[in-house]
C-alpha cells in the first residue's frame, strides 16, 4: 500500500510557534498523524492510531503534560486566519457548519462561541479549538473489500460504515480510483476531501473516468451527476439526511449503482438511524461494511450482505 499524508502540507497553516516543532516530527510518524489538535490555554496533541498525545517544542510526543506546547490565543487566531486566508467572508458558508476545508483535503473543525441569526447559526467567534484533520491517501487501501465481494464490478451498492477516524474517506477515495480505471464514476465531494479539488483539478488519485462535484449539496449533486453525466457509480460520503435520502431514492431507477459512508459504530448503530433504514429497506445498498477505528483504521472489521445486517 502506498501512503501519501497531506501533513507537511497543512504545517504553512500554523504560526511558526507550532510549524517548527511540528516539522520536527519524524517522517515515519508523522505520515500516520490523524489529527492535529489545539485547545485555548491546552497543549498541543496530535492524534495517531486513535490515541492523543502531546508535542513538545522539540517535536517530540509526550505523555507529560509539563513538557508540551501550550496554545494561546494568539496561536488560535492566527492559525484561524490562515485557515480562513484572512477572509471569514470567503469561508462563511461552512464555517457555519463548523469546518474549513484547506488545500490537500485536509479539513479543520471549529469549535468557539456561535453567533446566531434567529435559529440560525450566523458565525462563530472567538473560536477556542481546532481540529485539523489530515487528509491522507492509501493507495490500494479498498482492494481487500474489492476482493471480498467478488472484484471491482460487485463494489455497487456499498454501504461503508465506521466511527469517526476509521478511514472511511480514505476508503472511498480509494474505491473511486479502482473504479474510474474502467467505469464511468461520479464522485460527490461537498466539502472538498475526497478528491481536494484545486483550479478544477483532483489532486487525489480518483480514476481516469471519474468526473468530481467538488461543493455540491449531496442531495443536489446526486440528481445533477444522474442526469449529465450518466454514471455507472455514483459515491459520497457521509449519508443522512432526509433531503439526500430522497435524491438517492429518486435516482435509483437510473442504473446508477451507490456507493456511500456513514457514521456508525455497529451494524444495530447503523440501523437505528431512520434515514439509512429507509435506503437499506429501499434497496439502495447490497453490502454493509464496517471498519475499524484507531489503529486498525481503514482495514476490514465485517462485512454483510444488507439481508444479514437487518435480520
Amino acid at each position: 500500500m502506498q501512503i501519501h499524508s497531506a501533513f507537511r502540507q497543512a504545517l504553512p497553516y500554523f504560526p511558526a510557534q507550532l510549524q517548527i516543532p511540528l516539522s520536527r516530527i519524524p517522517a515515519e510518524q508523522a505520515a500516520e498523524i490523524q489529527e492535529i489538535r489545539l485547545r485555548l490555554g491546552r497543549n498541543l496533541h496530535i492524534v495517531m492510531h486513535g490515541a492523543e498525545r502531546a508535542v513538545t517544542k522539540e517535536g517530540a510526543l509526550t505523555a507529560e503534560p509539563a513538557e508540551a506546547l501550550q496554545i494561546s490565543r494568539q496561536i488560535i487566531d492566527t492559525t484561524f486566519q490562515n485557515l480562513s486566508a484572512h477572509s471569514l467572508h470567503s469561508v462563511l458558508g461552512t464555517v457555519r457548519q463548523g469546518f474549513i476545508t484547506i488545500a490537500g483535503g485536509s479539513r479543520a473543525g471549529l469549535c468557539g462561541t456561535a453567533v446566531m441569526q434567529q435559529t440560525s447559526i450566523e458565525s462563530v467567534r472567538a473560536v477556542s479549538g481546532i481540529n485539523l484533520r489530515i487528509a491522507s491517501e492509501r493507495i490500494g487501501c479498498a482492494e481487500a473489500i474489492a476482493a471480498r465481494l467478488g472484484g471491482a464490478s460487485q463494489l455497487g451498492g456499498l454501504l461503508l460504515a465506521g466511527p469517526p477516524a476509521s478511514g472511511k474517506t480514505t476508503v472511498l477515495r480509494d474505491i473511486a480510483r479502482i473504479l474510474g480505471t474502467q467505469y464511468r464514476v461520479s464522485l460527490l465531494d461537498e466539502r472538498g476531501e475526497l478528491a481536494a479539488v484545486t483550479n478544477g483539478q483532483p489532486q487525489f488519485s480518483v480514476g481516469l473516468q471519474t468526473d468530481v462535484f467538488d461543493g455540491y449539496p449531496k442531495a443536489q449533486a446526486i440528481g445533477i451527476a444522474v442526469r449529465v453525466m450518466s454514471p455507472q457509480f455514483v459515491i459520497c460520503d457521509e449519508l443522512g439526511s432526509e433531503d439526500e435520502t430522497d435524491a438517492v431514492l429518486q435516482s435509483l431507477r437510473t442504473g446508477a449503482a451507490f456507493i456511500a459512508s456513514a457514521h456508525a459504530g455497529t451494524a444495530e448503530e447503523l440501523s437505528r438511524r431512520p434515514q439509512i433504514r429507509t435506503l437499506l429497506q429501499a434497496g439502495a445498498f447490497r453490502n454493509i461494511v464496517m471498519l475499524h477505528p484507531g489503529v486498525r483504521c481503514g482495514e476490514i472489521a465485517a462485512v454483510m450482505p444488507v439481508r444479514q445486517a437487518e435480520a
